[in-house]
């Protein structure tokens, strides 16, 4: 009988620690992925004006840098005075 009662108050007290983990797993962050992509002259400014393009759509859906992270950014060679940048970010609020 005792040992049911422990089992039992036991249980009761695991219960209660989930509910109080439950609200914040209600409250899930939102999460979103932005690309910018540009050909420019120089590699350091297709990879910065592509940045900057990742950050400008971001803006648009109410994010800020500060709430961005660099995932990836480079740029590719695609003709003798010609560079693509690539720009991705991720971005939660």
């Amino acid at each position: 009988m005792n040992r049911t009662i422990a089992r039992t108050t036991g249980a009761a007290v695991v219960l209660a620690g989930l509910m109080t983990l439950a609200p914040s797993v209600a409250s899930a962050e939102e999460t979103r992925a932005f690309l910018g992509t540009t050909v420019e002259k120089t590699s350091a400014s297709a990879k910065r004006t592509a940045l900057q393009q990742a950050y400008d759509h971001a803006s648009a859906y109410g994010y800020t840098q500060d709430q961005c992270v660099i995932i990836h950014l480079y740029s590719v060679k695609i003709s003798f005075v010609m560079y693509r940048g690539e720009a991705g970010i991720h971005c939660t609020k």
